[in-house]
């Protein structure tokens, strides 16, 4: 079996280098943001092109899949090394349960500090979205959290109920229903990360917050490291947000962007007004406030 899914691999790895060669001909290079045809080239592999959408600042593959491709690929074919896509065994998840993740690849005490950091408290109603097989979901219930998840992949939603949870396959359409809309490496994986923003946005009440964690396509990043950038974007990631994104669509909203993502300097964020701190970091982390 393990030979067999190495080969369906390697298959898939061909069949995307050949998406590149024949994927672009014919069409136009639109960013799948803002759909604007103006951008300019910041690197390569082999037949893809990483593009920066002069408009919106988001950095794009192109060729890029359709949504219904993307959405398939996700379904049937996305896998990463550990627990991200992979299932526990239910010894395993008994373990995991027993301890609450704690020492775990996932463990996300750190990312429950980092709520408690920004003020909030026990009780507050946070979507999980993209919540995977319910690992982060469960955590923030445990932590007193009314956590609830989202996640599109039917197979790994339906694994939540392994851990007691009723994770949705549907994003919820109560506007203001939620205190904070949290993801995490979620949004590199979206087919129009600005309208996924919008759409969160539009789930946290007055005052509250989405919050996400995602790969750093900063122009500082690249030039901190452009071998690790160079990684970063491919098949899986087929975008990559960065500050500058962040700042044009939703800059008129009080908000933290940083690779620094640590509880004690978001303590020291007064919330009343925006920063903008380092982002050469592998990671980019950020806060928007919905007025």
């Amino acid at each position: 079996m393990k030979r067999y899914i190495k080969k369906i691999g390697k298959l898939n790895k061909w069949q995307y280098l050949i998406s590149g060669l024949t994927g672009s001909l014919g069409k136009i290079n639109r960013c799948p943001g803002c759909n604007a045809v103006s951008n300019i080239k910041v690197d390569k592999k082999f037949f893809h092109v990483l593009h920066a959408c002069q408009d919106c600042g988001l950095l794009f593959r192109h060729p890029k899949e359709t949504k219904q491709q993307m959405d398939k690929f996700y379904q049937t074919e996305y896998s990463e090394p550990g627990l991200t896509t992979e299932l526990p065994a239910q010894e395993e998840l008994a373990r995991l349960l027993k301890t609450e993740f704690a020492g775990s690849p996932k463990d996300f005490h750190y990312h429950i500090n980092i709520l408690r950091a920004l003020g909030i408290g026990d009780g507050a109603k946070i979507l999980d979205f993209g919540a995977n097989w319910g690992y982060t979901t469960y955590q923030l219930c445990k932590a007193g959290f009314d956590a609830q998840g989202f996640e599109p992949s039917r197979t790994r939603a339906e694994f939540g109920k392994n851990l007691g949870l009723e994770i949705s396959t549907q994003i919820p359409q109560v506007e203001g229903a939620f205190d904070a809309v949290y993801s995490c490496h979620v949004l590199e994986h979206v087919p129009n990360p600005e309208q996924t923003i919008r759409d969160q946005l539009r789930l946290v009440r007055s005052g509250g917050m989405v919050l996400a964690h995602t790969p750093n396509g900063s122009l500082a990043a690249r030039k901190a490291d452009p071998e690790a950038f160079h990684l970063r974007w491919g098949k899986v990631h087929s975008v990559l947000l960065n500050d500058e994104f962040l700042k044009r669509g939703f800059g008129q909203l009080k908000h933290y962007i940083a690779s620094d993502d640590n509880p004690e300097e978001l303590r020291k964020w007064s919330q009343k007004k925006s920063k903008v701190g380092d982002v050469s970091g592998s990671g980019l982390f950020f806060v928007l406030v919905r007025p």
